[in-house]
């Protein structure tokens, strides 16, 4: 009796706030017959705590129990991005976990961890598999699922907390997340993210983690002040784990302190009175604080990946957002903004949530306008979190439907002038809320659709293909593998992913995986792959490669000779066309099912290779961000020269680009000059003049009077070559075609490409023949020269993408090789380590001192509080009581 009468205090709440205005009883739950007594009041206390988030909780479980059936009766992802996210964990985990720092050596030559994506996600599966609790994929999952699970309960306590405490409006939201999370039609276009189909199925797999973090912090900061510590060090460390979970959420974050601390400022300008002003001096203090510490607990991730930004494959992936939004969403936007201005016109609006919230829509809303080119902005992936944040307006909306619901049933039952009836009051309020309830679980399982998943997972035995593929590398190491890109066909696109990743995942080398962003060399190596596939497959990229019909369209063989340069042994197809292309190039075919594993014919290029011909230094600018057709710099260079496959002379990035600087240009036998940058004009002449007397020295045309000068004095420059610039002729278009739609073949910078080439033939300078061997070991490379030598340094490529992380242990210079590999010159034994740079280091200490300084600081400061002078032990404060307004003193 107890527990029904409890749960019909819990409705009759509404009434009071509906009839007697905004302000609340001081015991919503005792001031009605059905809730009194001290068992009651705890019943209802109960209920408050626990059932609402638990009915919001299970109810998704639900509607979505095949898909949670066949999360944990299933074996390794399947998902179109999950299957790189399980590989790169499950590198992570046996190579390099605790570190946060590593090198991946399966994909695309190798790549740097962390790269693009933050490690939390990866650090916590690591976690919990070395507890010797789990397996890794029971690990894996259950990060995955504890995260997912979770996210209607994020919203019902964001709603809850910045609602002042209404569980009408929480529960509201909650209730309108749930089709966004669930069904697939809330959405067109590009998967969002964090719904069940962008997580299960594309395989986006750390979004839901970082939004539950998000959640969490936001609640705990907006209600920060420097008068409580633990919640201003908790908001520390919650911002601290949302950034280092998942960039996207990073950045909605930012925009959330950002209008914050706008709306702290103007409040504290516009105080008047003395103590409001000191009030609001220390809530903006605290706002402000709070992030600078999370910044310093993040600067061991930050730090590396600003430090290699110039060196991640990114670019603005930008569109209308129209084709992203659905007709239920457009629905979900109009009750946000009716709730919007409801909660403007209650007793506490939340500000700087609305704001924040509006600042994110504004952005998407001008993004192809104002994106800049270096900037990875994927509008679909912030949409799917601006689509969630906007169910807390929109369950005002819903909660404000309802009050005036009860509120127009009560007015016309009303027994006298200024009296409420109270029994039949309380019972429409139980009874409706038990039938709004009621109405939307059963609205849920007739109209929302869960999404298929089928494809999220393989069957717990696997694939015979796919396993039958992996057996087979296990037993062939000698070589990489290129498995076809892309396969318009249904479930096949999924599997060819997932044997990359899985290759890559067991200690095979692949060209291609889902971080695309991560490595240079994915401008060339994915090229190569849609080379030998039945569909381009370029996404994030821009790339000259990528765009070019023919580049595309070169005869196979030529495809053929660029994969062995690359290193490649293994071609693993699936279309049939594409098999009866390969016959003439084959040593060996296996067939495992449609798919086939063909080794190709001649020598495998080796791991560590002494070039024949000195390589050519390049001064060139640097970019692999979104770039135009006719952007000149080192990576169109080199992607010419791929283009060409032409490799007798490799091109060189030089690390320095000012000339009176350049160190070591004895050990190049042509120096390529594309831009022009000195602090001393002399000194770079000089050291030019002298450098043309034994080696190639080609100059691109420029307007700088360095090269002028130059050109003027040409007999004082023996073996300078002089190229013009063409005007370019081609359109100045940005490159992000997601298959060829271009002709390179007569713009002006490939013809000036020939133009270098033909001046790098003649003037070539041998290497002595001489060999190398060597080894890979985790964050480890080892140099052996075959023949030693004081005097003659060889220059040696080593077929793994460059990164600066990579140095020399004795100090020695290593440059980026075309495509994108590492060189370096040695006349002895030599050792290259994977490890943090000086400010890398730097970093990491820093954090790992401010968070001893925050959680020392924090239990410091609560105990110093909490603990009166004279006395051990800890004095309650004392309750207030609360002020009855006219309208509750007549009520009750």
């Amino acid at each position: 009796m107890a527990l029904s009468n409890g749960v019909r205090g819990y409705f009759c709440g509404a009434v009071v706030r509906s009839s007697v205005g905004s302000v609340k009883a001081p015991n919503m739950y005792g001031s009605f017959p059905y809730g009194q007594g001290a068992r009651a009041q705890r019943v209802t206390s109960l209920i408050k705590v626990l059932v609402s988030p638990l009915f919001i909780t299970v109810l998704p479980l639900v509607l979505t129990r095949k898909i949670w059936w066949q999360v944990w009766h299933s074996g390794v992802p399947r998902a179109w991005d999950g299957t790189g996210h399980y590989g790169t964990a499950k590198i992570y985990s046996q190579t390099i976990f605790p570190d946060t720092l590593g090198w991946i050596s399966a994909y695309f030559g190798g790549m740097p961890f962390p790269n693009f994506y933050p490690p939390l996600f990866y650090w916590s599966v690591s976690l919990l598999q070395h507890t010797n609790l789990f397996g890794f994929l029971t690990a894996f999952k259950l990060i995955l699922a504890i995260s997912v699970a979770l996210l209607p309960v994020a919203i019902w306590l964001l709603a809850y907390a910045i609602s002042d405490k209404d569980r009408i409006v929480a529960n509201s939201a909650a209730l309108v997340s749930i089709p966004l999370l669930l069904d697939a039609r809330a959405w067109v276009g590009l998967p969002p993210g964090l719904d069940y189909y962008s997580t299960f199925q594309i395989g986006l797999y750390t979004q839901p983690l970082a939004f539950l973090l998000l959640a969490v912090w936001y609640v705990v900061y907006v209600k920060v002040d420097v008068a409580g510590k633990w919640s201003w060090g908790l908001a520390c460390l919650l911002l601290a784990l949302a950034i280092l979970t998942n960039f996207f959420i990073a950045v909605t974050a930012c925009i959330f302190v950002g209008a914050t601390l706008v709306l702290d400022f103007l409040n504290y300008l516009t105080a008047k009175k003395t103590r409001d002003r000191e009030q609001r001096r220390c809530i903006l203090l605290a706002h402000f604080t709070s992030p600078l510490v999370s910044l310093g607990l993040t600067l061991f991730w930050v730090i590396p990946m600003l430090y290699s930004y110039k060196y991640f494959v990114t670019r603005p992936y930008v569109f209308a957002l129209t084709q992203l939004i659905s007709p239920l969403m457009w629905g979900v936007y109009i009750l946000a903004g009716l709730g919007a201005i409801c909660w403007l016109r209650s007793k506490a609006p939340s500000y700087p949530y609305l704001l924040g919230s509006l600042i994110l829509i504004c952005g998407l809303g001008f993004a192809g306008a104002f994106t800049p080119h270096w900037f990875p902005l994927q509008p679909s992936r912030f949409l799917g979190t601006v689509n969630i944040l906007l169910t807390v307006p929109a369950g005002f909306a819903v909660a404000a439907f309802y009050r005036l619901l009860v509120s127009a049933v009560n007015s016309s039952r009303m027994e006298r002038p200024g009296m409420l009836g109270t029994g039949r009051a309380t019972d429409f309020a139980y009874y409706s809320g038990i039938i709004l309830i009621l109405v939307a679980v059963i609205d849920a399982f007739i109209f929302i659709k869960p999404p298929p998943t089928d494809m999220a997972f393989y069957p717990t035995e696997g694939s015979a293909e796919l396993n039958s593929i992996l057996e087979f590398g296990q037993s062939h190491r000698d070589g990489r593998y290129l498995v076809e890109a892309d396969i318009p066909n249904g479930a096949v696109k999924f599997d060819a992913r997932a044997i990359n990743a899985y290759l890559g995942a067991q200690g095979n080398q692949t060209l291609s995986a889902v971080f695309h962003e991560a490595s240079p060399n994915a401008l060339f190596f994915l090229p190569t792959a849609n080379a030998f596939s039945g569909f381009p497959d370029n996404f994030g990229i821009s790339s000259v490669l990528a765009d070019d019909l023919d580049f595309a369209e070169q005869p196979l063989d030529r495809h053929v000779r660029r994969a062995q340069f690359l290193g490649v042994r293994y071609l693993v197809i699936y279309s049939p066309e594409i098999k009866d292309r390969l016959g003439a190039y084959i040593a060996a075919r296996y067939d495992f099912g449609d798919w086939g594993v063909f080794e190709l014919q001649g020598d495998q290029a080796p791991q560590f290779q002494t070039l024949s011909c000195r390589p050519a230094l390049v001064v060139s600018t640097f970019s692999l961000k979104e770039r135009r057709r006719n952007e000149y710099n080192f990576i169109r260079l080199a992607e010419e020269q791929f283009a060409d496959g032409w490799f007798d002379v490799l091109l060189a990035l030089s690390p320095e680009v000012k000339i009176d600087k350049l160190q070591d240009l004895d050990q190049f036998g042509a120096l390529i000059l594309d831009t022009y940058d000195f602090d001393n004009e002399e000194v770079a002449y000089e050291r030019l003049r002298e450098y043309s007397r034994s080696r190639a020295l080609i100059l691109l045309s420029s307007e700088t009077n360095l090269f002028r000068r130059i050109q003027a004095d040409r007999a004082e420059f023996p073996q300078a070559e002089f190229i013009n610039r063409q005007d370019p002729v081609e359109n100045d278009q940005m490159l992000g075609a997601t298959e060829p739609t271009f002709h390179y073949r007569y713009t002006s910078i490939r013809k000036e490409w020939h133009l270098v080439r033909r001046a790098l033939e003649r003037q070539r300078v041998a290497v002595q023949a001489s060999g190398v061997v060597g080894e890979i070991n985790y964050n480890e490379i080892r140099l052996n020269p075959t023949v030693a030598s004081a005097d003659n340094l060889v220059p040696i490529m080593i077929r793994s993408s460059y990164h600066p992380n990579w140095q020399r242990e004795d100090h020695g210079a290593i440059y980026a090789v075309t495509p994108f590999n590492m060189l370096t010159f040695i006349n002895r034994p030599v050792r290259l380590l994977y490890s943090r740079r000086r400010l890398d280091s730097l970093g990491l200490w820093f954090s790992g001192g401010v968070f001893i300084v925050l959680l020392l600081g924090t239990c410091w400061w609560n105990r110093s509080r909490r603990l009166p002078a004279n006395h051990g032990t800890i004095v309650p404060p004392k309750r207030s009581e609360p002020v009855l307004g006219d309208a509750q003193r007549e009520f009750l």
